[in-house]
């Protein structure tokens, strides 16, 4: 309502400025002037949205409107700035040990910063499996753990995963479509569904909890919360494709532009011939 009043008192001032200059001629009406008598006496305010108020509602409808096509605009063109300048400089997130769902020696490396009981990482999932069936041995996915603290079981199901992980990989890989694919079940019964979950797919339980509580798993999950929000992340699901971030869901052929566009330039650089030393 605020701004909807500043911009009326915008409004206002023109058709005042425009009135009196009609009238007569005579010192401008300034900002301040207006803006004081406003202040001063804001029932002159009251008296034009009551006996105009359809066409005040028009105004200021139109200027959110304007307001809001700017405001995606701009967004549209920094996202692209953006993606462009990490084209050029590609940010670097530490994979050492980490496991990886597809071809191990993949050119294209997807990194998925992903939160076990978040509706939108549920749903970016089939968009991953979509990508990873077209481009086959192309591509590889890493899953970090960015457990969020508005998520109660999300940081027991991030820490069940990476101990199960350190058991079997493939066990793992199961585990992230057990739970996603039975997330209402996670968010209902907390570890009683993820002792169940962890037994479903085939690891040892007893290995797995025991592990979740040691420093070194603990220290995995850290290590990625703090890499989350180094490249600026500020919910989930985040993504980085060979360096190039997005971050909340996004159509598989968002995913496809940029690793179409990484694939040509690996295949120029392949192609390029080698230049011989000057003579």
């Amino acid at each position: 309502m605020i701004r909807c009043l500043l911009s009326f008192r915008v409004l206002l001032f023109a058709l005042t400025s425009a009135t009196l200059g009609l009238a007569a001629c005579r010192r401008s009406v300034s900002a301040d002037d207006l803006d004081a008598a406003l202040t001063q006496h804001p029932e002159i305010l009251y008296r034009v949205i009551e006996r105009h108020p359809a066409e005040v509602i028009a105004a200021l409808n139109k200027a959110a409107q304007v307001s809001q096509v700017a405001t995606q605009q701009n967004a549209v063109r920094l996202a692209a700035e953006k993606t462009e300048a990490e084209f050029a400089s590609p940010k670097v997130p530490s994979l050492d040990r980490r496991i990886a769902f597809g071809n191990p020696r993949a050119p294209i490396t997807i990194v998925e910063y992903s939160d076990f009981q978040c509706p939108y990482c549920r749903r970016e999932r089939d968009v991953l499996v979509e990508v990873m069936k077209r481009y086959g041995d192309t591509v590889r996915l890493i899953v970090k753990q960015t457990p969020l603290e508005m998520h109660p079981h999300a940081m027991k199901a991030a820490l069940m995963y990476e101990a199960v992980a350190k058991q079997d990989p493939k066990l793992a890989f199961k585990l992230y479509d057990e739970l996603f694919n039975n997330q209402e079940r996670l968010d209902a019964k907390g570890q009683a569904y993820l002792d169940e979950a962890v037994t479903r797919v085939g690891a040892d339980l007893a290995r797995a909890k025991a592990d979740a509580q040691r420093e070194g798993i603990r220290a995995v999950v850290k290590a990625d919360l703090d890499e989350f929000t180094r490249f600026g992340y500020t919910g989930t699901p985040g993504f980085l494709i060979n360096g190039v971030s997005l971050e909340g869901s996004h159509s598989a052929e968002t995913f496809e532009r940029i690793i179409d566009r990484h694939l040509a330039r690996i295949k120029g650089a392949v192609a390029a011939p080698a230049v011989s030393p000057a003579r």
